[in-house]
């Protein structure tokens, strides 16, 4: 049973959401904050792993409804590190680190970076990334910048998550059409097929979210 205080946490959060979305779309890339359906999703790897301690990112933590999941299934003696750009969102995160007993537990092992992604220390070294990125958003040389960085700081046989909304690419075609835009939508979609085509061992179907997502499981050959 939700607490007042939690209550208003969340509602506090979703604020946050509309308002961020409102101002600028194109950082936000969602018309609703994650379901925890995807959440769940983007965590399956990591809640039925059989070693520990993990070192675990999340990348684009949003209102922190993603990162609630992960703090379920992390354990004492792992860590997360989340990193989220727009310093709203990250005041959310923290804020809710602090008041929500679901964050109790684990609190000291988990630090809020409000930064983007490509200012992290590259000698950093996770056994899991959970990336919520809007990438259909970004020009497609950041989505691959963005990849490689997450090559380079996952370990040995670690496992990198991202979704993607179903059918967002042609929504965002048709939302804009001019010429430039459906190159980059184009260029956007040929570097996430590639590293899917090259690294991507599992997927899910998330039907329970607005819009419904496709989870992405990868591993970086010969990391």
């Amino acid at each position: 049973m939700l607490t007042i205080g939690v209550l208003g946490m969340q509602i506090a959060a979703h604020r946050a959401f509309l308002k961020s979305a409102a101002r600028d779309f194109k950082r936000t890339g969602a018309v609703a904050p994650s379901s925890r359906a995807l959440g769940c999703a983007m965590t399956a790897e990591l809640a039925c792993r059989d070693k520990g301690p993990a070192r675990v990112l999340e990348v684009g933590g949003g209102t922190g409804n993603i990162t609630k999941v992960i703090v379920e299934a992390i354990r004492p003696g792992d860590s997360l590190d989340v990193y989220e750009i727009d310093p709203e969102f990250s005041a959310v995160i923290k804020r809710r680190l602090q008041n929500e007993p679901a964050f109790q537990e684990l609190r000291s092992s988990i630090r809020i970076h409000n930064r983007p992604i490509e200012q992290i220390d590259r000698r950093m070294r996770y056994d899991f990334i959970i990336s919520c990125l809007p990438f259909t958003c970004f020009e497609p040389d950041m989505v691959r910048e963005i990849f490689e960085i997450y090559r380079g700081i996952l370990k040995p046989g670690g496992v990198c998550s991202f979704f993607e909304y179903v059918l967002i690419r042609k929504a965002a075609r048709f939302v804009n059409g001019s010429a430039s835009e459906r190159r980059r939508v184009a260029g956007v979609a040929k570097v996430v097929r590639e590293y899917m085509e090259q690294y991507r061992y599992k997927r899910h179907l998330v039907m329970f979210n607005i819009p419904p997502a496709i989870v992405h499981h990868i591993r970086f050959s010969g990391a």
